[in-house]
């Protein structure tokens, strides 16, 4: 490793919003410092003012705004591809991903542009290939997570309404179809008795209190539809505020099993996540997370067919039966589940912290600007 090269990086996407570049970009962006990195912060979209974040952590990335860089910096864009932008006195590289079977037309086009292409995953790798992306411009570059953070042992929330076995599926977003909501809930209401000691936790985000409500309404709606009833083991969490990270793994820690019946995924933070904190995931056999995920480490539910959103994408459809399946396998074979937890941690704990994945970028930095 060529530790003596000074990085110097004009870094663009967004620190603070409540979504998953940012959280990758800060969680990147404060390792690549920690590594002895200079880097300069412009914001692609506004910014507001970040909540629920180590002050000091904070401190320090709004202070990258004002970073003086070296004339032979890199250039470095965290965000989805139309906002790429090749600096033509600088090497440009685009980190991005997708969770379809290909990339939009435009994007295909920005990519090509710019000097170099990362992609968290072989899956990125592939269908930014088969999007025309050109081969030689693209690198995997596997993001990680938080292990200290994300942990076992956290102290867990109280929650009410939890029953002793519980699953759980979180999303940083609102209400998306792509993580395959109302296929967990059909799931669940179809394999679970109301009786049994077992709940579902849904924790999404909202805009609004009059979302909140929706929300609520629309998953009230959905289960009555199924069930025929009200379900009081399905417990629905939507906030406007955004939990730190360590109120996230605390939620980890108060259940038992992770669910994510995706139709897509570009790399899966919170499977990641789950993993870190040592819970068994269920998720789709299909897209980024099979990096990391597997029938060892895991469940996987099988893919009954894919779902085209049009002429060109199109996403996995999750077999709802054989989710219900994994579910109630999951309930009675506790012991086997919380072992492959722990291989879950394994994984990331060798391969997927963000310290590592900071080294192989900064690698990568140190080779370009030879």
């Amino acid at each position: 490793m060529l530790n003596d090269k000074q990085v110097n990086i004009h870094n663009y996407g967004s620190f603070f919003q409540p979504t998953g570049y940012a959280k990758l970009n800060r969680s990147l962006i404060l390792e690549m410092v920690k590594q002895g990195a200079n880097i300069r912060f412009t914001p692609c979209v506004n910014e507001r003012e970040p909540v629920s974040m180590d002050p000091a952590e904070v401190t320090l990335l709004k202070s990258l705004s004002h970073r003086p860089l070296l004339e032979n910096h890199l250039v470095l864009y965290n965000f989805i591809p139309s906002y790429l932008t090749k600096d033509p006195n600088h090497f440009s590289i685009g980190l991005t991903m997708f969770e379809c079977n290909r990339i939009p037309v435009d994007w295909t086009h920005a990519c090509n542009q710019m000097d170099e292409i990362w992609v968290p995953s072989t899956f990125n790798y592939h269908t930014f290939i088969q999007s025309g992306v050109q081969p030689h411009k693209l690198k995997v570059m596997p993001l990680g997570v938080d292990t200290n953070t994300y942990r076992p042992g956290a102290p867990p929330l109280y929650i009410n309404g939890k029953r002793s076995f519980s699953f759980l599926i979180m999303s940083s977003s609102g209400w998306d179809a792509r993580k395959g909501y109302d296929v967990l809930l059909q799931a669940f209401a179809e394999e679970f008795r109301e009786e049994e000691d077992v709940s579902l936790i849904i924790k999404i985000r909202a805009s609004s209190q009059e979302e909140i409500r929706q929300q609520q309404e629309r998953v009230n709606q959905f289960v009555h539809q199924i069930a025929g009833r009200k379900r009081d083991s399905i417990i629905f969490l939507s906030t406007t505020d955004d939990w730190s990270e360590e109120r996230l793994a605390q939620l980890y820690n108060s259940v038992n099993c992770y669910v994510l019946p995706t139709r897509g995924e570009g790399w899966s933070m919170t499977v990641m996540e789950a993993m870190a904190t040592g819970l068994p995931v269920i998720t789709t056999n299909w897209s980024a997370h099979l990096d990391f995920i597997n029938h060892t480490n895991g469940y996987l539910i099988d893919v009954k067919g894919y779902q085209k959103l049009n002429t060109d994408l199109s996403w996995a459809e999750p077999n709802k039966d054989h989710l219900r399946s994994l579910m109630r396998h999951v309930y009675m074979n506790q012991n086997e589940a919380g072992y492959k937890g722990q291989l879950a941690r394994d994984t990331v704990l060798n391969s997927y912290t963000w310290s590592k994945s900071a080294e192989r970028m900064m690698d990568r930095f140190r080779e370009i600007i030879i």
